[in-house]
């Protein structure tokens, strides 16, 4: 079965085809927020809004390796639920965090910028004019926020294997349309790809648990995991050991490579 990715705008209907394609195809939905949810460190307002880019990135930056943090979190705790296949994630560029995954189906939800700028007005007891500032800046703070976090511009088509238009469809046709697509043969699991996102899956989880060590490099190929961390070389010995403490847990030391480099 597919794995499905629903990149959706600001506050329209985009959950709502989510919900209802999971519905349809019985799998889980999960979004951003709802994973946001579990972590104590980032269920934060600002950075779930991300209404202001300015502000988000400030709450990141209190911490240290912030943004390299957040994602580490975020890459984690969609790849472990998104590896059972039987989910639908929507938010912001899920995708970013799948390499060369062939049963991944990637899909933009849009919508009309005046049926939202009339949906945001009932919503916020606002001006339609007022709404529709709103909702063109929110528009841009999304983006940048996606710009800042994973590089990449979420308006791109081409980052897209669909891109459904709620307004010219509606939710139920939406959903049956993206239903039907993650059903083609095209998106179909294969071994290959089963491995890929596990592989993926596991570097992203050694990767969270080395909290303290958040710009390790983590790769995991066939089971194998490869983790290199730079270090002065007076304290290697001590950080192999921890790193081995927090990897013991998830996967059989054997099967995981450390290489600790000197700082030059």
């Amino acid at each position: 079965m597919s794995i499905i990715c629903i990149s959706r705008g600001s506050y329209y209907r985009g959950k709502e085809v989510a919900q209802r394609v999971a519905d349809i195809l019985g799998y889980q939905c999960v979004s951003r927020d709802s994973l946001l949810d579990t972590s104590s460190e980032f269920d934060i307002p600002e950075i779930k809004l991300a209404r202001n880019i300015h502000h988000a990135t400030q709450i990141l930056e209190r911490y240290s390796f912030g943004r390299e943090r957040y994602i580490n979190f975020m890459s984690w705790a969609i790849l472990k639920r998104l590896k059972l296949d039987n989910h639908v994630y929507h938010g912001l560029a899920g995708q970013f965090f799948f390499k060369d995954i062939s049963h991944l189906l990637k899909v933009r939800v849009i919508a009309d910028l005046e049926e939202r700028v009339q949906a945001e007005s009932v919503r916020e007891n606002v001006s339609v004019d007022k709404a529709r500032l709103q909702l063109r800046h929110d528009d841009e703070e999304r983006q940048k926020w996606a710009l800042f976090l994973y590089g990449i511009d979420i308006t791109d088509p081409s980052l897209y294997d669909l891109t459904v238009n709620v307004s010219a469809m509606g939710v139920g046709a939406s959903a049956e349309l993206i239903a039907q697509a993650a059903a083609l043969p095209n998106f179909a699991v294969t071994e290959e790809s089963r491995k890929r996102v596990d592989d993926q899956a596991l570097a992203a989880e050694i990767k969270f648990a080395l909290f303290d060590y958040p710009l390790a490099g983590v790769v995991s190929r066939d089971g194998r995991a490869y983790i290199n961390v730079k270090a002065p070389e007076s304290q290697a010995d001590l950080v192999r050991s921890r790193i081995e403490a927090a990897v013991a847990p998830l996967m059989k030391l054997e099967d995981a490579e450390i290489r600790i480099d000197p700082y030059y």
